[in-house]
């Protein structure tokens, strides 16, 4: 049986690259796995990764490799702080962000937005895998009119959650005064301010594993930020899977994720505001769930991704 080593830059599987890494494993279960982390393992990262053998370490060095033994490596954003020499195994440096990487045998980047920004030394694109949401204690979306139950999910951090969300959503809320809103990892600072915002209509969850399965709910996904340019966005690719069409910042990798057909891509909030005006149309969300979930199947499932990467490695002999 084949060995894949992984080893991602941090030890949260809600947010980061462990959330690659676990669906990669899933994609690949002929195979034995261990995952490194470079930094605490958090307890939902070892559940969720419970079924193979997880390690913590501040560097990887060609010992640790022969010590593992594996057949393959894949570095998720491992830069060469963490990776200081090469390995002595074939390795994958899988980039989701601009950053100074480890030195492997084949570098790839998660979209060709990304790619581009490392002007013109790399040239092969793998889309991450995601997997399809499962409802479990949730009611199923609305499928009638109103009122719509708009989701935003991110990880928990102030950089992702700007407090210029504020009068976004004030905004938003106020033009569409009947919308539920529904935030997964919102810092608690920032909730009372967004839910004013929300004219009171806000509902908080914490960020969990599990959260994912919200999508299944929610008729929209809403993702803005003023400053960030998103590499790829997994969150945006989990809702198309269940159906739920996202409505986004119109740059970074969001712009090759999502056709015409199958989500919203805004430059403004008042096309933010005329896309929620649009899908309130019953008739038109549930062609656009149908198309963005036939073309998140296509495109960011398991066996896509192990098709193409499979299919890298025999015409990128490493």
């Amino acid at each position: 049986m084949p060995h894949l080593l992984q080893v991602c830059n941090v030890g949260r599987i809600v947010g980061g690259t462990a959330a690659c890494a676990w669906t990669i494993k899933r994609a690949f279960p002929d195979c034995e796995h261990t995952v490194l982390f470079f930094n605490r393992i958090t307890k939902d990262t070892a559940t969720a990764f419970s079924d193979c053998e997880i390690r913590q370490c501040s560097a990887i060095r060609p010992q640790d490799v022969r010590d593992i033994a594996p057949d393959l490596i894949i570095l998720h954003n491992s830069s060469t702080a963490r990776v200081p020499t090469k390995l002595p195994v074939p390795t994958v440096v899988y980039l989701h962000s601009k950053i100074r990487p480890a030195v492997g045998d084949l570098q790839v980047a998660c979209s060709h937005w990304l790619a581009e920004r490392y002007a013109d030394s790399i040239t092969e694109v793998l889309y991450q895998p995601v997997p399809r949401p499962v409802l479990e204690g949730h009611q199923p979306r609305n499928l009638g009119t109103t009122p719509l139950t708009v989701g935003r999910i991110c990880t928990p951090t102030s950089q992702k959650w700007p407090a210029e969300l504020v009068p976004f959503y004030s905004r938003l809320a106020a033009d569409h005064s009947d919308i539920r809103w529904e935030f997964v990892g919102c810092p608690t600072n920032l909730q009372p301010a967004l839910n004013t915002a929300c004219n009171g209509r806000a509902i908080f969850h914490n960020a969990t594993w599990q959260a994912r399965q919200l999508f299944c709910h929610w008729n929209l996904f809403l993702y803005h930020h003023p400053t960030l340019a998103e590499s790829f966005g997994r969150t945006v690719a989990e809702a198309m899977r269940s159906g739920c069409i996202p409505i986004v910042d119109n740059r970074g990798g969001f712009k090759e994720q999502i056709t015409r057909e199958s989500g919203c891509l805004c430059n403004s909030t008042d096309d933010f505001s005329r896309a929620l005006s649009r899908l309130r149309n019953s008739e038109m969300r549930s062609a656009m769930s149908q198309a963005c979930q036939q073309h998140a199947d296509s495109t960011f499932s398991l066996a896509t991704f192990r098709q193409n990467l499979l299919t890298l490695l025999r015409y990128n002999p490493i």
